[in-house]
């Protein structure tokens, strides 16, 4: 019975010792796993790579792209990526086939042809590579994030794509199995040397039998041969456990992709609507855009970053030094630094960002509202205006998800941003106002009653009066974190002259009489100034007024009546 024993003690051994070390070596799952695309797909201009692939991993993802000639990857958010792709034909890998060891990837009919997604604003990150790119998955921060292929918006996009990460998948059975193994050979080998040594010496004493001796002798031998097959069962059961949990080989670490991992079933939360490195970078190609028109006094050069109000007023800002008026240029537009940055979390379109830079050698910083009509296009500067002796924008860091954009309409703070506006317009036009009291003192608005006044007060022949109106498609709002909101927009000044008398004259000053081709007039004049204007309304529950940012006033035209 010991030597059966002991032979399928060692037969298990080695059974559990060979598999043991065999998943360490001949059976070890390879240390790179890889997956690729294998359904033919058709031509599109946009390869979408989707978070999927990533999902379920705790390790480096590392996509390899193939493609025929120059092509860009960019890396935006899932839903920023799905925006800009929008109604185009495109190719998505959504995900990994684990049984089959390939990418998931499905094409969608549209549009043939797109933009070049190269110098896009929307990319977190993009890099540029010409037939072969092997991009380390990434994700900048919480959400889902994808990758998007394109060649140059018209030829087909990449679709030879393998996703690769290192394969840690764990044989957790093979010390065991190597240590049970080891132990169940030397039980083995132990139990045999024990049988060999019993059948060589014989019993001791074969002639007596006496009841205490036989049944000392008895007792000796069934219990040493019950603990030898009781060690031996348990040995061998946990052996037996062990090995058919034991897979020939080790699968990779991932599970094929399902619906929990469709991009489109994702909740990112509440994020601003571009980091950090996206604004500096933004920042950057509006100053150098800028610095370019100032510089060759060409508003052509202006249309790739500056829009609205801000480009006809650069326009005519340009126009009017180009005819020799007398008129100061427009503020310099600095990337940096920042001194303060209110950037939206609502990701819908348009999307406005409004940051405070100080250029080098300004005396007061400049408050810069950018905005991005639509997934496609980039940002643009639709307002550039100083900030005031003595005021304050709020501090405001990239990433604070409580900014958020408000409707002109909105009541949730103090005054709604629409009627703020106006009221600011009608106080500007007559300092006694009854809107007087919703307002901050304000060295804008001050001078703008001073000159005003004297303007009255020195032109004894002429009767003048003064006009400020809200441009209210202008106005661009933003909430801020202590409840307020910020508003940026426009007003325009109208100064409107005629003489006293029939016959009298109104002589015109040299910028006035530079727009308005005349150096007097005896019917009377209207002079238009543009008023861009950032204000702060407080929150609902405040005990404080608004205050005005920034303003300033530039001559726009002069009309002779």
């Amino acid at each position: 019975m010991r030597i059966i024993i002991a032979a399928i003690s060692i037969l298990l051994g080695a059974v559990a010792l060979v598999v043991g070390i065999g998943q360490r070596t001949f059976w070890a799952p390879p240390e790179i796993a890889t997956a690729t695309v294998q359904t033919g797909l058709k031509d599109a201009p946009v390869t979408v790579i989707g978070p999927g692939i990533a999902a379920n991993q705790d390790r480096p993802v590392d996509v390899t792209i193939e493609a025929d000639g120059q092509f860009t990857a960019a890396l935006g958010r899932t839903a920023d990526v799905d925006a800009w792709v929008g109604k185009a034909a495109h190719n998505t890998i959504s995900g990994i086939n684990t049984e089959a060891m390939t990418l998931d990837a499905q094409h969608d009919n549209g549009e043939a042809k797109v933009p070049n997604p190269k110098n896009s604003d929307l990319w977190v990150a993009s890099e540029s590579a010409d037939s072969h790119l092997v991009h380390r998955w990434t994700e900048p921060a919480e959400g889902d994030w994808s990758l998007l292929l394109a060649a140059d918006g018209t030829k087909a996009a990449p679709t030879e794509i393998t996703v690769s990460w290192e394969n840690d998948a764990s044989t957790p059975f093979s010390i065991p199995l190597i240590i049970v193994g080891a132990l169940l050979v030397v039980f083995g080998v132990a139990s045999l040397l024990v049988a060999g040594r019993g059948r060589g010496k014989g019993p001791r004493n074969p002639a007596t039998t006496g009841p205490e001796s036989g049944a000392a002798g008895g007792s000796g031998s069934g219990t040493g041969s019950t603990a030898l097959q009781r060690t031996a069962a348990v040995v061998a059961a946990a052996a037996l456990v062990l090995v058919p949990a034991v897979p020939a080989s080790a699968a990779p670490a991932t599970t094929p992709s399902d619906a929990s991992n469709d991009p489109t079933n994702a909740d990112q939360g509440v994020y601003a609507v571009v980091q950090e490195n996206q604004l500096n970078r933004i920042l950057e190609s509006v100053s150098d855009t800028v610095a370019a028109g100032d510089k060759a006094k060409d508003a052509k050069k202006l249309d790739s970053r500056v829009a609205g109000k801000a480009l006809s007023l650069r326009k005519t800002n340009y126009t009017q030094r180009g005819d020799g008026v007398k008129t100061a240029a427009p503020g310099v537009v600095a990337a940096g630094p920042v001194r303060s940055a209110a950037v939206t979390t609502t990701t819908t379109w348009p999307r406005t960002l409004m940051v405070v830079t100080q250029a080098k050698d300004a005396k007061f910083p400049e408050v810069l509202v950018l905005k991005q009509d639509n997934p496609r296009a980039n940002y643009k500067l639709i307002n550039s205006v100083t900030m005031l002796p003595g005021s304050e924008f709020p501090g405001i860091g990239v990433g604070d998800t409580s900014v958020r954009t408000l409707d002109v309409t909105d009541d949730s703070v103090a005054v709604a941003p629409e009627s703020a506006a106006k009221d600011l317009a009608d106080y500007l036009g007559n300092a006694k106002s009854k809107k007087k009291g919703e307002f901050a003192e304000s060295p804008f608005i001050s001078a703008t009653h001073d000159e005003q006044a004297a303007a009255v007060k020195d032109n004894k022949n002429a009767k003048i009066s003064y006009k400020h109106r809200a441009d209210l498609k202008s106005l661009n709002v933003l909430s801020t974190p202590n409840g307020g909101a910020l508003v940026s927009g426009y007003l325009t000044s109208t100064m409107s002259a005629t003489p006293k008398e029939e016959g009298g004259t109104i002589k015109l000053d040299s910028v006035s009489a530079k727009l308005a081709g005349a150096t007097s007039t005896r019917k009377g004049v209207d002079i238009t100034y543009a008023e861009p204007v950032v204000f702060y309304i407080p929150a609902d529950d405040s005990k404080d007024k608004i205050r005005l940012i920034a303003g300033e006033s530039m001559p726009l035209s002069a009309k002779l009546k």
